[in-house]
């Protein structure tokens, strides 16, 4: 059984027109890494060739599109309303890490097999920490000036009545679904989101039909989001 959510106040007030886009950690991440100049950094710093630059730029480049238009729709007086979440912000730290350790796996000779192994885990030095720390917090400056881009905090137990089930029924019932998932998810639901976006083709792929029949929630790729605003532009 699906729990459908029950009707409360808007907490972000949209106007009739507008819609309301939910962004993963992913999307984030990789517009950092990408624009915030984290990849340029690193390439820099471990003395890696622009070939491998030029692979990793490319993995990041549809979420740098889509971020770079909702900048540019800022910049327009947009009517959409754009957000992430607390858990989201947690997760673009934990995706940076992902990145920089397969990056020190890479330049440290690490078969691609073994890269699983814990005992493998490189060491991660302050100065690296600190540089990529002060990168990312420049990069939401950017985000989150005029609004381009909401901060919103993760919905509760304590906020919602029915928040466990909603939650609980999207972690059983959708196969690709982890706690993470699932929270932010929720959060989407509750924020009376259209759209949920996100790098995560496994969790779309699974979880797209539910959420969108119960609770009017389009999962998408960032492609599909920029088709989305360049129509409605």
């Amino acid at each position: 059984m699906v729990i459908k959510k029950e009707e409360e106040k808007e907490q972000l007030e949209p106007s009739s027109q507008s819609k309301v886009w939910f962004l993963d950690a992913n999307i984030l991440a990789h517009w950092i890494l990408g624009k915030g100049d984290v990849l340029n950094f690193l390439v820099n710093k471990y003395h890696l060739t622009n070939e491998f630059f030029d692979v990793y730029s490319k993995r990041y480049e549809e979420p740098i599109n889509l971020i770079e238009e909702i900048i540019k729709l800022e910049n327009k007086k947009k009517e959409d309303i754009f957000i992430v979440s607390h858990l989201a912000i947690n997760e673009l730290f934990s995706a940076l890490k992902d990145e920089l350790r397969s990056i020190l796996l890479f330049k440290n000779g690490v078969p691609i097999s073994r890269w699983r192994d814990s005992r493998n885990n490189p060491i991660i030095t302050s100065d690296d920490y600190e540089s990529i720390y002060e990168i990312t917090l420049k990069s939401f400056d950017i985000l989150y000036a005029n609004k381009a881009i909401e901060y919103i905090e993760d919905q509760s137990q304590e906020d919602s009545p029915n928040y466990l089930d909603i939650y609980s029924s999207i972690l059983f019932l959708i196969k690709d679904a982890k706690t993470q998932d699932s929270t932010v998810l929720t959060t989407a639901i509750f924020n009376d989101a259209n759209y949920f976006v996100t790098k995560d083709e496994a969790l779309i792929k699974s979880a797209k039909n539910l959420i969108k029949e119960n609770y009017d929630l389009e999962l998408i790729k960032p492609t599909q989001a920029l088709q989305i605003l360049h129509k409605r532009g």
